[in-house]
């Protein structure tokens, strides 16, 4: 599928390293069984910082328009509390993955 999903502690990030776009699946209470996905949005790159858990979306080629996030761990998450991550199902990914 060519895709690479980031964990951040409000949304599951779904990168189409082949098409260079990227859309956010929302998580959390108050959502129930419903997913709320925003649209396919162009990205330059994206940097995974593997020790402070950060990750930066470039969003074009100058660098100049970023979005920074870090990732939700599955221990104690130092940034929401919480201490296990949403699982989706391989049907719920592959929904996120529709045009």
């Amino acid at each position: 599928m060519g895709l690479l999903t980031v964990d951040s502690c409000h949304s599951r990030w779904i990168f189409d390293e082949e098409r260079r776009r990227f859309r956010r699946v929302s998580k959390g209470p108050g959502f129930g069984v419903r997913m709320v996905l925003t649209e396919w949005r162009a990205y330059h790159d994206v940097h995974l910082d593997q020790y402070s858990d950060q990750f930066v979306v470039v969003l074009n080629e100058a660098g100049t328009r970023m979005l920074r996030s870090w990732r939700h761990t599955d221990v104690v998450c130092p940034h929401c509390g919480a201490s296990k991550t949403e699982e989706l199902s391989v049907s719920d990914i592959a929904h996120a993955e529709g045009d």
